[in-house]
Order: structure tokens, then C-alpha cells, then sequence
């Protein structure tokens, strides 16, 4: 299972090291995922690979709730869409998603992994004149047994 999360990590820092055509930056961010209600702490790279077009490496680590243990690396597409408003924009998400989840319970403890999807969409403000900018991203994670919402609030600083 290491290896999978190594070899996951490497093709992820592989994509985004191609990538580096265009734009790019670093988010943090706090999750909340809906199975179990657990909430988390992640990471994001988005980079800019063509007008309009990023990939976005992700890392969520997930606390500990009633005995559940999560983590999740993924690896979304976003195609940015401007509103017309000053600093707005939109995007819809779609990727692959690695989850490790681990359970403690109190005859015995279960672990599973699960490969599976991303949908969803997001929305971001980049304040003007600053490389800072404010996400909030809404999707949905296909996994076998595991399907759940995972909601996103971010801050990210362009390069």
C-alpha cells in the first residue's frame, strides 16, 4: 500500500513538474467529508496546462472520528471559467481519487482502500493586485462502498 501512495504521490509531482507552462499555485485547505462527518486538513497544486485548463494534485488527511481513520490523494482537472465579475471564477472538477481508510473498532479494526472519481465543482476569488485568492470546492467522491460529498474551503498563493 506504501508503494501505491509513493508511486501515486511521484506520478502526481510528475504531472504538475510537465506541466509548468502556465500558471501555478499552492492551497491550503479544510475539508469536511460527508461519511462519518469527519472534517480534515489538505493541501492543493493547481497548474495551469492550457487557457482555461489545470490539474490539481491534492492531499486530505482526514482526523480521527468514532474510531475512523482517512486519507485521500487526488488528482482533478479543473477548467476555469470566468463570470464577468472582477476576480471571479468558476470550475468544474472531475479526477481520479486513491482513499485509505482505517477503522478501529472495539473487536477488531478494518482497513480498505478504494480507487475511484471526482465530480463536482468550485469556485474561486483572487484578490486584486495580490497572488492571494480564496476556493470553495463541492464534489462528490465515487468509491465502492464509500461514495461521499467533500466540501473545501481554501486559500491559495499564485506563482
Amino acid at each position: 500500500m506504501k508503494n501505491t501512495i509513493i508511486s501515486l504521490l511521484l506520478a502526481m509531482a510528475g504531472v504538475a513538474a510537465q506541466a509548468q507552462v502556465g500558471n501555478w499555485s499552492v492551497g491550503a485547505q479544510m475539508n469536511f467529508g460527508s461519511k462519518n462527518s469527519m472534517a480534515g486538513i489538505g493541501a492543493q497544486v493547481q497548474v495551469e496546462i492550457a487557457q482555461h485548463l489545470r490539474v490539481a494534485p491534492e492531499f486530505i488527511y482526514y482526523f480521527k472520528d468514532n474510531g475512523v481513520k482517512d486519507y485521500n490523494v487526488n488528482l482533478n482537472a479543473q477548467y476555469v471559467i470566468g463570470t464577468g465579475a472582477p476576480g471571479l471564477n468558476v470550475y468544474p472538477i472531475a479526477g481520479l481519487t486513491y482513499a485509505h481508510f482505517s477503522e478501529d473498532a472495539l473487536y477488531g479494526s478494518n482497513t480498505f482502500n478504494r480507487v475511484g472519481a471526482n465530480v463536482g465543482c468550485g469556485v474561486e476569488y483572487n484578490i486584486s493586485g495580490s497572488p492571494i485568492s480564496f476556493y470553495a470546492e463541492e464534489r462528490v467522491q465515487i468509491l465502492k462502498d464509500w461514495t461521499q460529498s467533500v466540501t473545501t474551503f481554501g486559500i491559495k498563493y499564485k506563482f
